[in-house]
């Protein structure tokens, strides 16, 4: 199996902290291949980050889709998950609705840590679908500013097994980690935690492991795009070359 891991912002170590989740995830069956765009947010922290971070990510994942076999997205707004679950044939997995799922499979109630309160907005809109409030039982915010930097990501570590005991405390049976420089954080804190641990790192790549192997879907038929002054790459997907 050959899964594309492709961030939305441009900061190369964060694609590597959820390709390096994935590697020691899937083992060596199969080959992760970070993707990192070439413009955008270097974080995502608002919408207007958001917005320019979709084009950003459609044009990353159209130059390699043909590669792979699947693509895992490497940030936790799942940025353009949609958009290109509609124009490829091959498996896209939003690692945070992967992580939601998996939480879901392994019992709830669900507790969520997510790295910023301000951040909170986005991930409600993000996985509206999902329905939260169904099993939620509750949300904790970690301030780590300092885990964003190379090599820092495991600064966060204490606070969040904090975190995952407060919700273990308030009922929750499963803890989602949400947010890409988590990815690893479940493997880390996990064996000492009250509760299961979940990250989108781990979580992701097993959903697209497994939509892989179900084989790929046809092309969803569509009228032909007309976009200018983009990527080639992009400008062909829409057409559906």
């Amino acid at each position: 199996m050959r899964l594309a891991v492709v961030n939305a912002n441009t900061s190369p170590h964060i694609t590597e902290i959820v390709a390096a989740e994935a590697r020691a995830t899937l083992g060596a069956g199969a080959t992760v291949v970070p993707v990192t765009p070439r413009f955008g947010p270097a974080v995502i922290h608002t919408r207007l980050d958001v917005a320019v971070a979709a084009h950003g990510v459609a044009e990353a994942s159209a130059r390699v889709a043909g590669e792979v076999d699947a693509i895992l997205l490497a940030v936790s707004y799942d940025t353009g998950a949609a958009a290109l679950r509609e124009a490829l044939p091959i498996p896209v997995v939003g690692m945070s609705e992967a992580t939601v799922a998996m939480a879901r499979l392994a019992g709830g109630p669900i507790g969520y840590v997510v790295s910023g309160a301000r951040s909170i907005p986005l991930y409600r809109e993000t996985l509206a679908g999902c329905d939260l409030d169904r099993d939620c039982a509750g949300w904790r915010a970690i301030e780590a500013p300092d885990a964003y930097a190379p090599g820092g990501a495991a600064a966060a570590d204490p606070m969040l097994a904090d975190a995952v005991c407060a919700l273990a405390a308030e009922g929750a049976s499963a803890v989602a980690l949400l947010g890409a420089i988590l990815a690893g954080a479940a493997r880390r804190i996990g064996p000492t935690a009250p509760v299961r641990v979940l990250d989108g790192g781990r979580c992701g790549a097993l959903m697209a492991q497994a939509l892989a192997t179900l084989g790929t879907a046809p092309r969803r038929p569509g009228p032909a795009g007309a976009l200018s002054g983009v990527d080639p790459a992009l400008a062909a997907l829409a057409r559906r070359d």
